[in-house]
């Protein structure tokens, strides 16, 4: 995605542009509409849950969807396009030039403060979460097949029945379902877009400030005015950051919190025998197990980097007080400019933002912490225990 009012771009590169967005759009629409033919949600396991209207007795080979449509349906696509359309706007009209930017920055003042001229560790890391997305891609694809084999949607004599009057079956619904896990693959697409540009953009901000904080200490920069210069533009990169970036990227997260919790909750159904297919059970838990834990590893993913940009900001705060400490450094400046310097690297606020507040370590090793505290409380007290012959 370029921007769109690029001059130097001709009207038909922009018109192939707008071209395959609105392509990538119609696509993604079309997998909602599929998924609610057929009522076939990744999240949702509708598996013999209710007794259908028109067949008064539970069938083991029906699949009935007359309830939770808005909740089950609307509300996560309504997200997801949220989240495709902003992030066209992210990277067609607003502040296209700023990565580019950023890791020419970046490049240049990790070479000066570590002395190596080509940072091979960040370009392995970045190329590390280009890899993670793509195999959380295939993993994902992976689940959908497993999902049709565990819960026997693929079977021909599986009906997808609405209310009275609407049933869908044999090869039309395998169609369907096929087109859907197609469409699958185009949302997934816009997760990892959405997260591993976040994530990139959260690494390089990393390497910045703690190159920042490495020319302050080593005193590498010619004289505090200059490291005044350097942290106020790392204070605009994070605002950037914090702004759209993370915007997009909460909207994402957001969706896939309620996937993963959702995903939980059906792993208890099915533990409890509320949901259990007629055949391979076993494959079952291990699908919704696994579903579960895709969903979560993205959304610890993201905190897990919002994290370490707030560390960074941290380290970059205490150099302040490094530098006062020990004044010997900077013997050519004044201890007025030091106290001065002390008293704005105290203040300067370089904190990473999800949903609009900061995510800060010992708050999320505390939340880690309590999770975990509850999770084996409810275990132990049988209120969820996803595993109960263990």
């Amino acid at each position: 995605w370029l921007n769109y009012y690029e001059d130097k771009r001709s009207c038909r590169a922009k018109l192939q542009q707008n071209f395959v967005i609105m392509v990538y759009f119609c696509i993604i629409v079309a997998s909602f509409i599929l998924q609610f033919l057929v009522c076939f949600q990744r999240d949702i396991i509708f598996l013999n849950e209710e007794v259908c209207v028109a067949n008064k007795t539970i069938d083991v080979h029906r699949v009935c969807c007359h309830s939770h449509i808005v909740t089950a349906f609307v509300v996560p696509d309504l997200l997801i396009l949220i989240s495709y359309l902003f992030g066209i706007y992210l990277f067609s009209h607003a502040e296209t030039e700023y990565l580019s930017k950023l890791a020419e920055e970046v490049f240049t003042k990790t070479a000066r403060a570590t002395g190596e001229q080509f940072p091979k560790k960040l370009i392995v890391t970045i190329s590390a979460y280009f890899l993670a997305g793509i195999a959380w891609i295939i993993s994902s694809f992976v689940l959908r097949l497993l999902y049709l084999v565990a819960f026997e949607y693929w079977d021909s004599d599986m009906i997808v029945q609405w209310n009275n009057n609407f049933e869908i079956s044999g090869s039309i619904k395998q169609a369907l379902i096929a087109l859907s896990i197609i469409g699958f693959i185009f949302l997934d697409l816009v997760y990892a877009a959405s997260i591993i540009n976040y994530a990139i953009q959260s690494e390089l901000n990393v390497y910045l400030l703690k190159a920042i904080a490495r020319l302050v200490d080593n005193k590498l920069y010619r004289d505090l005015d200059e490291a005044y210069k350097e942290i106020d533009n790392a204070e605009r990169n994070l605002r950037v950051l914090n702004g759209k970036t993370a915007t997009g990227a909460s909207l994402v997260i957001f969706k896939l919190s309620i996937s993963a919790i959702v995903a939980l909750q059906q792993l208890d159904q099915l533990t409890i025998g509320r949901a259990l297919p007629p055949h391979g059970q076993e494959l079952s838990l291990i699908v919704a197990s696994l579903n579960a834990l895709l969903w979560a590893a993205m959304v610890a993913f993201a905190f897990v980097q919002a994290s370490r940009v707030t560390s960074a900001g941290l380290g970059l705060n205490r150099s302040g007080v490094f530098i006062r400490s020990r004044p010997f450094q900077y013997t050519a400046s004044q201890q007025s400019d030091l106290d001065s310097f002390v008293l704005y690297t105290q203040a300067v606020k370089l904190r990473a933002k999800l949903f609009g507040v900061p995510v800060v370590p010992w708050v999320m090793y505390a939340a880690v912490t309590v999770l975990c505290f509850v999770l084996i409380m409810m275990i132990k007290t049988d209120i969820y225990n996803p595993f109960p012959n263990v």
